[in-house]
């Protein structure tokens, strides 16, 4: 089932430490901040990947409800209303603060995880850490252990209210990491419906372009149709064959 909307007490990957921050390797800096906002049997699930840098710094100094996807709110309101997800009046920001909602919101690792950027860290000469497109990739090979735990505890056993999943990130390798991730969670009941959806575990699970304003293709998603627009429309034909 899915965590009811607030703070979670998880300490599953930090059974060796009693620190709220440790290292999962030598590359990896990982706070232990799990949440969940919305719905907790609701009709859609919404995943990043892991709090980013603003996120995670709202966890502990701001509300609670401003922390999911803050930032980035206005992009993931126009990704759902073009997948009939919310009404034209409708906004996330109501949806993230309302624990009756019909969406939930989380993501794929709910604490947070940063890696050190090397390109950064060169020019500024010390370790800078971030949670960037090419940084996540890494993740499923650098802290595979990682990204098993959380997916099996809070993905394996999802409420049958849930119809489809919304994983923000469509970039080729991100997908197909995901679904890779999908198919060895649930291989009795797995099959691919096309380059942003598979059918796994008795829903879908979409990829959408992620939200953050750090992703110079977002609005060619949204709006044209050659290009990433075509991932928009791929998506948008999946979820048209429930």
């Amino acid at each position: 089932m899915l965590p009811e909307h607030g703070k979670i007490t998880c300490r599953e990957c930090f059974t060796t430490t009693d620190s709220d921050t440790f290292a999962p390797n030598s590359k990896w800096k990982m706070i232990n901040d799990p949440g969940a906002w919305g719905g907790s049997e609701p009709e859609y699930l919404v995943l990043g990947f892991s709090k980013g840098a603003t996120q995670s710094g709202m966890y502990d100094k701001g509300r609670f409800e401003d922390v999911a996807f803050a930032g980035m709110r206005n992009r993931l309101t126009q990704a759902l209303r073009l997948m009939s997800v919310l009404g034209q009046k409708e906004s996330v920001d109501e949806k993230i603060s309302d624990p009756n909602s019909n969406i939930a919101f989380g993501s794929l690792i709910r604490c947070s995880v940063s890696r050190i950027d090397e390109k950064a860290s060169a020019k500024k000469g010390k370790d800078v850490f971030a949670c960037t497109g090419p940084l996540i990739t890494k993740s499923f090979s650098e802290i595979p252990e990682i990204i098993s735990t959380c997916s099996k505890k809070y993905l394996s056993n999802l409420p049958v209210t849930i119809r489809i999943v919304f994983m923000l990130g469509n970039g080729d390798s991100y997908v197909k990491n995901c679904q890779r991730l999908l198919e060895s969670l649930f291989p009795g009941d797995f099959r691919t419906i096309n380059t942003m959806a598979v059918h796994a575990d008795g829903r879908l699970w979409v990829h959408l372009a992620h939200p953050s304003g750090l992703n110079g293709h977002f609005n060619t998603w949204a709006n044209e149709s050659v290009g990433p627009g075509l991932k928009r429309i791929e998506a948008s034909s999946a979820i048209g064959t429930l």
